[in-house]
């Protein structure tokens, strides 16, 4: 079965970004010379690290810390390596760093948990590794290989590895119980009146409306729930009257103050509620659709997604409890 779903898009946009990786691989200046690597006791200078007696190289780190580089400067730009993060003062090049280790602990783990619960690549899974072993290698030159170790054999090593821990993460959450609420995932779309407490002083401070204004304010509040009523169209009555730069929102129950939840959620299409006050002002909600059909199914997706990854997530950091780890810490440092 070819990779598909929302965790097999993730996988497969991490295939892309190393076929996008290797394309930039070959451009610019001609390779500098391979360098000798150094080293700690107990490693070889092509071994990064060890996870439950499993090598990983430095090739195959590279390959994996070079596309997240290239994820990294997309967003943020070249100039994200020199600023610090966190209380330590650290550059953002050490943290990226910790989230490789990271990403290798979670593959290496999960690939060797497949067994046990009987998965394993088949014949689909080969040809999509397939696939993206050739594109990835048609992307680099001769000398960038050689520089970065990157051989047909670790290219399909690296993709084997994450297709498989994708298909045993499906595999375990068949098991996960996704059991939830119809209140967790219900979306509902309303239209809304709104009218600020505040007001902007002549200096430009946010000022709170006085006793004798907020009467003022409660006046036309309801007025206005008087002529939209009498309108028999909320949508385009509310354009003319509310304070808020939109009229429309999509919501679950979570996404809204207490009293506004309560009084939204309780109204049927076609009903329109009280005047309704919270702390920024006073709201006039009317249900467009007490069911929001595609919003709905989108957060149950999400939901799934949710709980599945909960579950998947319990089981993990049980399993790395015990995960023994060995870092060439010479060969690190000069990642």
């Amino acid at each position: 079965m070819r990779i598909r779903g929302e965790r097999g898009r993730r996988i497969l946009a991490l295939i892309l970004t190393l076929l996008l990786v290797a394309g930039c691989f070959g451009c610019g200046k001609e390779e500098k010379e391979e360098k000798k690597l150094p080293t700690s006791e107990g490693f070889t200078n092509d071994v990064l690290m060890r996870i439950d007696g499993v090598d990983v190289s430095y090739a195959e780190a590279n390959i994996y810390l070079l596309s997240m580089r290239e994820e990294v400067e997309a967003l943020y730009g070249a100039e994200i390596w020199d600023i610090r993060f966190t209380r330590e003062n650290r550059p953002y090049s050490e943290l990226m760093k910790e989230r490789l280790l990271e990403k290798l602990i979670y593959i290496k783990l999960v690939c060797h948990m497949a067994p046990e619960f009987n998965v394993k690549l088949e014949a689909d899974d080969f040809l999509n590794v397939n696939d993206y072993t050739q594109q990835y290698l048609s992307g680099i030159t001769e000398s960038t290989a050689k520089k970065y170790g990157i051989t047909e054999d670790l290219v399909r090593s690296i993709y084997n590895d994450n297709v498989l821990a994708e298909k045993t993460f499906r595999t375990i959450t068949l098991n996960a119980d996704t059991t939830y609420s119809e209140d967790e995932v219900l979306r509902a779309k309303f239209n809304y009146i709104f009218l600020s407490k505040y007001y902007e002083d002549a200096e430009g401070n946010r000022t709170a409306f006085s006793e004798e204004d907020m009467r003022a304010l409660w006046t036309k509040a309801e007025t206005y729930r008087t002529a939209a009523a009498e309108s028999k169209d909320f949508y385009n009555y509310a354009k003319g009257v509310t304070n808020a730069s939109t009229i429309e929102i999509t919501v679950g129950r979570a996404d809204l103050p207490v009293k506004s939840r309560n009084a939204a959620f309780a109204l049927h299409t076609g009903e329109m509620s009280e005047v309704i006050e919270e702390d920024d002002g006073l709201y006039i909600f009317y249900c467009a659709d007490e069911r929001d059909k595609a919003a709905t199914q989108i957060a149950e997706e999400e939901k799934i997604a949710e709980l599945s990854r909960a579950y998947f997530d319990s089981l993990y950091e049980k399993w790395k409890i015990n995960v023994k780890i060995e870092i060439n810490e010479a060969l690190w440092e000069a990642m």
